[in-house]
């Protein structure tokens, strides 16, 4: 990936000397950003520009670029491709769109490209893109016209989109953000977010990465890499409207939806996720800081009601307020004019003109031990202008010097604003919510250690279950006496076929709802009333068979799933169970195979988790069995990979153990992720 931002020569395929060529907007980026190396013009119109002939194909060139720019129209691009790899060039970036993304009927275009790479070993970004920069080599090839070299600095940033990609770019200069790489993949045809990201995260430049993606190629191999990296990661995903396509009868396959998916895998791995760019620029402006070690912050503030206003929004962020010492407070109090305001933490000082002992405010709350960060809520105007720059340049050095985060909320015209980005080395918040998130945020970033211990495998018995999974029907999916045999076999128990009362459940393809169409009698307690009840479901559901099972009461419903995601692989669920599932949504997702803790920690993330210690007089769920229960489904889908869906519900789990009472399965062979 190094040789797409670090070329020591760059061929640019489709200038022109006609006035608005966008072809010519590469060449002067290049210039502006301060690229050194060779740029050579090629159209196959020829001619020339800026007094250098235009080559109407690379093949006449009489070097070797070590990277091609295209922007020429989609149907010249294979030609224009296979000439590249014919003279040589490894590296290619396709800015032409009128490929996939307009249209199938243009995806023949997309796979001669494919095609073309994988014949001559070359790689390309795109197509349909904007190109790509490095601050540090002086590289900027996107067609739009830039106008100035972004600021240097340690952000590099993917985006799928080109018009959010520049928007991105513009923004985190306005806020003071340096940029070390920027990626528009476009169609993704090739490299992808994931190659990019490996890369970005063994860059020295790149010190924090954000991706903006609308659609992600291979989430197993991305959640992997941000896991392994001590590099904070942003990922601003959007497109969710889509969620899955095709849904199972399964109640886990409609509770898993993409998006679902998507937010807790990144959590588990690490990642920090946003929904808007609004969101993206408070992360990353509090990645930009010295990391808080903690979650303890000192809040000091011109005005109450906005200290208030930050109290509430730590609260909200799960961020401590520490209270401040007497040798810290007492000092402060003398210097105001009147003794009408309780210092305490939040720290109002809404009473105190004296600008000069606000820089020895901050660097005493910098320097107490069980403050790991500190707001400044500072308003404002006129006269105290002046007085305001110096505390503000003078906030970043005291930040510099205790190591610490220094959270500036201003408060003031918009015009003193941008004098404030000019003058201040820490970023610029408009609201104190807008800095206590950045903090919280930041205190969170940064991957997670690889998984260990992966626990509850002794008694899975893969030769049995792969037996039974070869058992499937048509449709591939088991009905409930297999499916309940498979997850037997993976060591959870599971309910018998024996004693009074009973229940009789009808099975077949479409009943996987069974209660909702009266496939379901409870508390049978005779031959006489299975055998009415039986007759009226084989007459009405024309069930494939039914299953007489013992009736089990007591214990806390759950549900246990699994499935296996196109792009994040095999996926593990649970939530609260029963026919209550799809109401409530109260579920939560972790990739697997699961380490220990991380089934434990699914549970305790569930807003319905008190449920599960007993209420009311009802006895409490046994943690360690349901532990085990999400652990057995995990090693299940990690194991077997011709098992694509399983839909344990309910789970009852009672103080003595578990049992699954109906199951649901189906086997398919898994579809391959793409790289």
């Amino acid at each position: 990936m190094r040789g797409f931002f670090h070329p020591q020569s760059v061929a640019v395929v489709g200038v022109s000397p006609r006035a608005g060529n966008l072809g010519r907007n590469i060449v002067a980026n290049l210039e502006t950003f301060g690229f050194t190396g060779p740029v050579y013009y090629v159209s196959p119109r020829g001619g020339e520009y800026k007094g250098q002939t235009i080559h109407q194909d690379v093949r006449e060139l009489d070097q070797v670029p070590d990277l091609a720019v295209i922007l020429t129209p989609a149907a010249t691009v294979p030609e224009i491709l296979e000439s590249c790899g014919q003279k040589g060039i490894k590296r290619v970036v396709i800015e032409s769109g009128g490929f996939s993304e307009l249209d199938q009927g243009h995806g023949q275009l997309e796979a001669q490209i494919k095609d073309t790479a994988q014949r001559h070993g070359l790689r390309f970004i795109g197509p349909n893109c904007i190109g790509v920069i490095c601050a540090q080599s002086g590289l900027a090839v996107p067609f739009p016209m830039l106008g100035q070299a972004v600021p240097k600095g340690g952000l590099s940033l993917i985006c799928q989109s080109g018009g959010i990609g520049l928007t991105y770019l513009h923004r985190a200069a306005m806020e003071g953000l340096g940029i070390a790489k920027f990626a528009s993949v476009g169609n993704k045809a090739n490299v992808n977010e994931e190659d990019l990201l490996a890369y970005y995260l063994e860059d020295p430049d790149t010190q924090m990465v954000l991706l903006y993606l609308e659609s992600i190629v291979d989430g197993r191999r991305m959640c992997e890499l941000i896991r392994a990296s001590d590099k904070p990661v942003v990922v601003h995903k959007s497109n969710i409207a889509h969620l899955s396509h095709g849904i199972a009868q399964s109640h886990t396959a409609a509770l898993a939806n993409d998006d679902l998916v998507v937010e807790e895998a990144l959590a588990q791995c690490g990642a920090l996720r946003a929904h808007t760019v609004n969101d993206c620029l408070t992360i990353l402006k509090g990645l930009s800081m010295p990391r808080p070690k903690g979650r303890r912050l000192a809040v000091i503030s011109r005005s109450g009601g906005h200290a208030v206003v930050a109290a509430d929004a730590a609260f909200r962020e799960g961020m401590e307020l520490p209270p401040l010492p007497q040798s810290y407070l007492e000092p402060i109090q003398e210097a105001f004019r009147a003794s009408v305001i309780k210092l305490q933490n939040p720290l109002d000082l809404g009473d105190l003109f004296h600008f000069e002992l606000y820089v020895e405010i901050l660097r005493g709350a910098l320097a107490q031990d069980n403050v790991d960060g500190v707001v400044v809520v500072h308003g404002y105007r006129g006269p105290e202008v002046k007085p305001s720059r110096q505390f503000i340049s003078q906030a970043g050095d005291l930040a510099r010097q205790y190591d610490k985060p220094v959270a500036l909320v201003l408060l003031t015209t918009a015009e003193e604003m941008d004098q404030a980005r000019q003058i201040s080395s820490l970023p610029i918040f408009d609201a104190p919510e807008e800095a206590i998130k950045a903090l919280s945020m930041a205190q969170k970033a940064g991957g997670k250690k690889a998984k260990q211990g992966l626990g509850c495998a002794g008694a899975f018995d893969t030769a049995r279950a792969e037996r039974i999974l070869a058992t499937a029907g048509p449709d591939g999916g088991l009905e409930l006496p297999e499916a309940l045999h498979l997850i037997t076999a993976a060591g959870l128990a599971a309910a018998q076929a024996l004693g009074f009362p009973v229940s009789l459940k009808a099975v077949g393809a479409s009943l996987s709802h069974k209660s909702d169409q009266g496939g379901v009698v409870l508390n049978l307690g005779d031959a006489g009333a299975v055998e009415q009840a039986a007759a009226k479901m084989m007459k009405e559901l024309k069930p494939n068979r039914l299953v007489v099972m013992s009736m089990i009461s007591g214990g806390q419903e759950v549900i246990v799933g699994a499935k296996r995601d196109p792009s994040f692989g095999p996926v593990v669920l649970v939530g609260l169970g029963g026919v209550t599932a799809e109401v409530l949504k109260d579920v939560r997702l972790g990739l697997a195979p699961l380490a220990d803790g991380e089934a434990g920690a699914m549970l305790d993330g569930l807003k319905g988790a008190a449920l599960l210690k007993g209420f009311r007089g009802r006895p409490p769920a046994s943690r360690p069995a349901l532990v085990a229960a999400v652990m057995q489904v995990s090693n299940l889908i990690s194991r077997l990979p011709q098992l694509w869906e399983l839909d344990i519900n309910p789970l009852l789990v009672g103080p003595g153990g578990a049992m699954a009472v109906d199951a649901r399965v189906s086997a398919r062979p898994p579809k391959p992720r793409g790289h």
